[in-house]
C-alpha cells in the first residue's frame, strides 16, 4: 500500500525579538491562520496554529495553492516578514483537527527544512528526502530578491501572490492602479510567479514519483 504524502508547513517570524508589541503581532498572525483555515478548509489536513512561542505549524493535503497560502500569512503580519520549512512525507501517528502532537517524516522534514532556513537566513526551504537542486536554487534566488524588495514592494508582491488583483491591491493601499503595478514591475513579480511555479510543479513531481514508483514528467 502506498504511503500518503502530505505537506507540513512551520513558520516562524523572523526578528520577532526586536518587535516592540509582540502580543499584536502574534494576534495579527492568529487571524492570517485563521483566515487560511477557513480559506483553503479543502486543502487542510491539519488546521494551521501557533505552537511554541512565535512559531506556527500546519498540514496540507496538496501543494496546489501553497504559494497563495504562505503569501497570505505574509501579508497578515507586515511589515514583520515569515520564513518557512516545508516538509515532503508520510504520517506514523493518526491525524488530529490541529497541527500539533503528529509525527511522522513530513513534520521531521519541515523542521530540517526550517533549521537550514535558520542557518541560510533564507524565506523558505523544502526537505523532500532526497536532494534537488531546484528547491536550493529557488531557495537561494527568492530569498535574495527578498532582502532587496523595500517593504511596499514586498507588501504589493505579496498580496499579488495571495491571489488579490491590482486593482483591489490599489483600493487597499489607497494608491493608483499604475503605482501597483510599477511596484510589482520594479520587484520582478513575472520572475518570481514564473520560479514559484516551476517550484510547485517540482512538489507535484515529488509526490508523483514517491506514489507511481517512477520518474513523472511534464507533457
Amino acid at each position: 500500500m502506498v504511503e500518503k504524502q502530505y505537506f507540513a508547513v512551520i513558520g516562524d517570524i523572523i526578528g520577532s525579538r526586536n518587535v516592540d508589541d509582540r502580543a499584536g503581532l502574534q494576534r495579527q498572525l492568529n487571524a492570517g491562520l485563521a483566515d487560511v483555515n477557513r480559506q483553503y478548509a479543502n486543502q487542510i489536513a491539519s488546521k494551521y496554529l501557533l505552537t511554541i512561542g512565535d512559531e506556527f505549524q500546519g498540514l496540507l493535503r496538496t501543494s496546489e495553492d501553497l504559494d497563495r497560502i504562505l503569501a497570505s500569512l505574509r501579508v497578515a503580519v507586515h511589515p514583520v516578514d515569515l520564513r518557512f520549512g516545508i516538509g515532503v512525507g508520510g504520517l506514523v501517528t493518526p491525524l488530529r483537527e490541529h497541527a500539533i502532537g503528529m509525527d511522522g517524516p513530513c513534520f521531521q522534514r519541515a523542521r530540517m527544512a526550517i533549521e537550514r532556513a535558520k542557518e541560510r537566513s533564507t524565506q523558505i526551504e523544502v526537505e523532500s528526502g532526497e536532494a534537488h537542486p531546484g528547491f536550493e536554487i529557488y531557495s537561494l534566488l527568492y530569498s535574495a530578491m527578498r532582502r532587496n524588495w523595500t517593504k511596499r514592494q514586498r507588501q504589493v508582491i505579496d498580496l499579488a501572490m495571495s491571489g488579490m488583483d491590482g486593482v483591489d491591491i490599489a483600493r487597499l493601499l489607497e494608491v493608483s492602479p499604475p503605482a501597483v503595478s510599477q511596484h510589482l514591475r520594479a520587484a520582478g513579480v513575472t520572475y518570481v510567479r514564473k520560479a514559484t511555479a516551476t517550484w510547485l510543479l517540482t512538489l507535484v513531481l515529488i509526490v508523483n514519483k514517491d506514489t507511481f514508483g517512477g520518474e513523472v514528467t511534464s507533457a
